[in-house]
């Protein structure tokens, strides 16, 4: 049931109309709609009984029909897109008869489409035909945006081609934002799809799952970013078998070409990089200047430097700044992937506290698991239980080992299998405290990193590493499932799979840079909630029917928006995108 309530903003009481609905037990309270202030109120009930006591006269007159668009952030992607030029940059490299919509116009509505509202391409016009972009993309029509059409016309689009754009788009986009080059942030991930397993095509295959999805075909993903504002660089899409090091390894020089098209000092650009990405030569292929040089910040696996951990911690140093917290850090030289580095061991008790929840919790459940599995095969050797297949060493070794799959339980539990003289199977099990302890001393809060920046500080470094979050938000962004979803992947050829690619990391480009642009206004908020408040902007046309059939009279009107939107709108002129009858 609906009823009306008020929250204070400022020095004003806003009045609102919600509903209270029921979620995970709980109850909450949902707001339909604004009403406005008690004064806005009184004025629009004034107004009401004004409009009741007037005649109705052919210019009151209430409209046939009304259409709600939906306006704010389609026209401030669109609008955005058109000064960066973007369709004109992708019709440079896919030309196509000068008829109906371009290649570029196409590519600009995937992307707003993948921002906003991800469809499939068998909706793309139902969703079009319901937002301002009609106004914007006159030529766009039922046919033209059919989901055949709209494949048909990006076989005019190759992975050359999408390079060469790429190229020329992220020069204007660091050239007209000033983004800063100094240092880049670089990382994988992957995405589940649902392509079936007899599908030929090369890129989705069987592989390590971030998302635990083993059961899935994935397709991997690599992408370069700004550490500011998280903008997109580069990107590039590969099979979903192939391990992230191999394709670090295989994407340098792309990515140093990238880079050298967007820094004026080839030999000052800092890549950083996660532990998963190094591997043995990667120190001089990073460093090899035929391209470009790259600097670098990357990050250890604990087991590549087990002697570092036993440094007694007497031998670290603070890391000065409040950001860092009570985290410590240990230098020194070592000899890492066969060049010589800096390596910094860093102590963090946060992340040593946190680690720790998660080690007593998967104790607990290996505990729980052993002592099942201790049971039953007891229970087998009492003849409690006779039916299912009679256990075996090999099959309890690799229950047993399944069961301590976690992060240091094979460490923490000691455990012995053996055959009774009944020829039954039995287990023993314990926890190795000393081993535990040593997990806590040795290994939980410790990263290590290691550089060539010999020049930097502890601090410097440190915060380089730590600025790798800003490619992982934008992983988390495109896994999203309202706003910019990469998911699901409705493609099935490993052309469409390129192309999807390519219009998914444009629109989370689009987000970033109207993010920048938020920011500028003053409003430092997330990529969500921008594109909420944009969208909260709405177009509203009143249509009369004239006598005949193909008369009418359409006004147009913007409807009350929230100031965050309002600001960016009034900012960029935006009402005039529109949309016409």
């Amino acid at each position: 049931m609906a009823y009306i309530t008020h929250r204070k903003s400022g020095n004003n009481t806003y009045y609102y109309i919600a509903r209270s609905e029921w979620k995970n037990g709980r109850s909450h309270q949902v707001i339909i709609d604004r009403l406005g202030t008690a004064e806005q109120l009184f004025a629009a009930r004034a107004d009401i009984q004004s409009k009741a006591e007037t005649p109705e006269t052919p210019e009151t007159k209430h409209p046939d029909i009304v259409r709600v668009l939906s306006f704010g952030a389609e026209a401030a992607l669109y609008d955005l897109s058109e000064r960066l030029g973007v369709a004109d940059i992708i019709n440079k490299y896919a030309k196509k008869r000068s008829q109906g919509l371009s290649i570029g116009s196409y590519i600009q509505l995937a992307a707003i489409n993948r921002a906003i509202a991800p469809v499939s391409k068998l909706s793309f016009f139902q969703w079009f035909r319901q937002t301002s972009l009609t106004g914007m993309f006159p030529d766009a029509a039922k046919h033209s945006l059919s989901s055949q059409s709209f494949w048909n016309h990006m076989t005019g689009l190759d992975q050359e081609q999408i390079t060469a754009i790429e190229d020329e788009l992220t020069a204007v986009i660091v050239n007209k934002y000033k983004v800063s080059t100094g240092s880049l942030l670089f990382d994988n991930t992957n995405f589940m799809t649902y392509i079936d397993t007899s599908n030929p095509a090369a890129i989705p295959q069987r592989g390590h799952s971030k998302e635990k999805r083993t059961d899935l075909k994935i397709i991997g993903l690599s992408l370069m970013v700004s550490p500011e504002f998280n903008i997109p660089l580069f990107h590039e899409i590969y099979p979903g078998n192939k391990c992230d090091s191999k394709q670090f390894i295989d994407i340098i020089d792309k990515l140093k070409a990238r880079s050298a098209l967007m820094s004026d000092d080839k030999n000052d650009t800092t890549l950083i990089f996660d532990k998963g990405n190094n591997s043995e030569n990667i120190v001089a292929m990073l460093e090899d200047d035929t391209i470009q040089k790259y600097h670098f910040v990357g990050g250890l696996r604990l087991n590549q430097c087990p002697e570092l951990l036993e440094t007694e911690r007497n031998q670290y140093a603070p890391l000065v700044g409040a950001q860092f917290k009570k985290a410590s850090a240990f230098r020194t030289q070592k000899e890492v992937c066969n060049q010589l580095a800096t390596v910094l061991v860093t102590d963090n008790p946060c992340l040593r506290d946190s680690q720790l929840v998660g080690i007593e919790a998967n104790m607990d459940k290996c505990k729980k698991s052993l002592q099942a599995l201790k049971d039953r095969l007891q229970l087998r050797a009492e003849g409690k239980i006779s039916k299912g297949k009679k256990p075996t060493f090999d099959s309890v070794s690799k229950n047993v080992k399944d069961i301590l799959s976690a992060d240091y339980m094979k460490k923490i539990f000691k455990f012995n299998i053996g055959i009774g003289n009944d020829n039954h199977i039995y287990i023993d099990y314990y926890i190795d405290y000393n081993s535990l302890d040593i997990v806590k001393s040795n290994h939980l809060g410790k990263t290590i990193l290691f550089t060539n920046r010999n020049d930097w500080s502890n601090e410097q470094i440190v915060a380089a590493y730590r600025a790798q979050f800003h490619v992982e938000e934008d992983f988390r962004q495109m896994k999203n499932i309202k706003y910019l979803s990469f998911r699901p992947v409705r493609h099935f050829t490993d052309r469409t799979i390129r192309v999807h690619a390519f219009y998914c990391v444009l629109a989370l480009t689009l987000c970033c840079l109207l993010k920048l642009e938020m920011n500028e206004l003053g409003h430092d908020i997330s990529i969500n909630r921008l594109l909420t408040e944009l969208n909260s902007a709405k177009q509203v046309l009143a249509i009369n029917f004239g006598e005949k059939k193909d008369q009418q009279r359409v006004t147009s009107y913007f409807s009350e928006s929230s100031n965050i939107s309002q600001d960016y709108i009034n900012k960029y002129h935006l009402q005039r995108y529109g949309a016409k009858l």
